[in-house]
């Protein structure tokens, strides 16, 4: 079935084709939506940065607060439980998070599913505010997707895996990755690693998690199972 976004893209394509943007029409067709939760993500950062270079605070307004500054009663503390990975505090933040984001997530949304990579990203977004709550500074926000995108180069890097085995391109990124997490932490350099390493646990255990799903299915072809949405189908449709 097609990505509702490639759906929605087309549509709008046949519109402009309708009023006589034929060549127009004709290029827009070539181009194709690969990973519909990536490109959606990207988008709203970008939509999300823009808007705070006219307001000036936007993004520090959707940071995930410390625990002290965490009020249970307000909505807006929960809705940056969640919020802040759609933040970036400068252009070199949202590029270097969105250029990592475009080198790993299109291939681990195809070998894991649109849906699965969507409750991966809330799930690090709630998962890494709670690790700087925890484990960050005191009296500063986080913002920034580095979370997401750390829990996306590992899951991606299991694509070959299955239960029971390693994939050794898994154990080299993760060894690279984290020697250079912890030289960063040594250095103190005011980036919120506790998100980077909720995220990387988070891609690992959600990678390994799909896989045994799928290994399940495989074994009992006419077991229900539920999807990340709650949703129940036959296991030979995730086959």
């Amino acid at each position: 079935m097609e990505h509702a976004a490639h759906v929605w893209y087309h549509e709008r394509v046949d519109g402009l084709e309708a009023k006589g943007w034929t060549r127009t029409s004709v290029f827009m067709r070539r181009l194709v939506i690969d990973a519909q939760a990536v490109v959606i993500y990207m988008a709203v950062c970008v939509l999300i940065f823009v808007i705070d270079l006219f307001t000036q605070g936007t993004a520090e307004r959707l940071a995930s607060p410390p625990y002290r500054y965490f009020y249970a009663k307000s909505p807006r503390s929960w809705l940056c439980l969640v919020a802040h990975v759609v933040a970036h505090k400068d252009w070199a933040h949202l590029k270097t998070n969105m250029i990592n984001l475009l080198l790993v997530g299109p291939a681990a949304e195809r070998e894991f599913g649109t849906q699965q990579v969507a409750v991966v990203g809330v799930v690090v977004a709630v998962a890494s505010a709670l690790a700087h709550m925890a484990f960050g500074h005191s009296h500063s926000g986080q913002l920034g997707g580095s979370g997401v995108v750390s829990a996306l180069i590992l899951l991606n890097s299991l694509g070959a895996a299955s239960s029971g085995r390693v994939p050794l391109t898994f154990l080299l990124t993760a060894v690279f990755w984290l020697s250079d997490e912890i030289q960063s932490i040594l250095t103190r350099d005011g980036v919120s690693h506790a998100a980077h390493l909720a995220g990387a646990l988070i891609g690992t255990a959600a990678g390994y998690a799909i896989h045994a799903g799928r290994g399940r299915a495989k074994r009992d072809p006419n077991r229900r199972v539920s999807d990340p949405f709650g949703r129940t189908r036959s296991a030979k449709k995730l086959r």
